[in-house]
């Protein structure tokens, strides 16, 4: 409760960005992480800058964790819970001084850069972490899970680690992590990179974005 209970006088002056989801978009998503070689993410980066990012994590209860995120000058205060359709994750934005305060008391914190890269009609968001660990994540977020299960990563996409909690900042921020893996790179790679910062991609990426966006029609 620590995090609530420094956060309540807050609530009353903020105003409400209501977001439902596992990730952090408007509605009800679902999402696939990967992991990324660090190469790949400095080229993305430099390609595309990046914005960056300090989240505070509250000490996790059993059925919901919450976390304060600095964006350089916008502050968030983030409740997420687990209800009947999954998890429901809210967002309230606070003054970036009451989020300076808030990560003060946090149990831990997790510090990166955020490059978002469009690919097709989606978006995969870059994430180069950089405390308390180095480590190199790129998430795609879709809007159903159907439209999670059709998308074939793109051939510069590390292995997958979605169902692993070792890889979300909250573990990596309350618990670190050990050593991060290497990620071997390959010239297929290296030119599915450069294709999608180019703006050309597969068929079946494109394919795959679209899958949910457009009810009803094949692909």
């Amino acid at each position: 409760m620590l995090g609530f209970r420094v956060a309540s006088p807050f609530f009353r002056n903020v105003r409400k960005t209501g977001v439902r989801n596992p990730s952090h978009s408007l509605g009800f998503m679902t999402a696939r992480r990967f992991l990324l070689t660090p190469s790949f993410a400095r080229l993305i980066r430099r390609e595309r800058g990046g914005l960056r990012h300090v989240e505070g994590f509250f000490p996790k209860q059993r059925d919901r964790s919450s976390w304060v995120r600095l964006e350089e000058a916008r502050g968030l205060l983030i409740l997420k819970t687990v209800g009947p359709h999954g998890e429901v994750e809210d967002q309230t934005e606070i003054p970036v001084a009451h989020a300076h305060a808030l990560l003060e008391v946090c149990a831990g914190e997790v510090d990166y850069t955020r490059t978002a890269l469009s690919i097709g009609e989606g978006q995969a968001l870059v994430d180069e972490i950089i405390r308390p660990c180095v480590l190199h994540l790129v998430t795609m977020e879709f809007v159903s899970e159907e439209e999670a299960r059709g998308f074939r990563p793109l051939e510069w996409f590390g292995p997958e680690v979605t169902g692993d909690s070792r890889y979300t900042h909250q573990f990596i921020a309350l618990q670190g992590l050990a050593e991060a893996p290497e990620i071997p790179l390959s010239d297929a790679a290296l030119d599915s990179l450069i294709d999608t910062l180019e703006g050309r991609f597969a068929a079946q990426a494109r394919m795959a974005t679209k899958t949910g966006r457009r009810p009803g029609r094949s692909p």
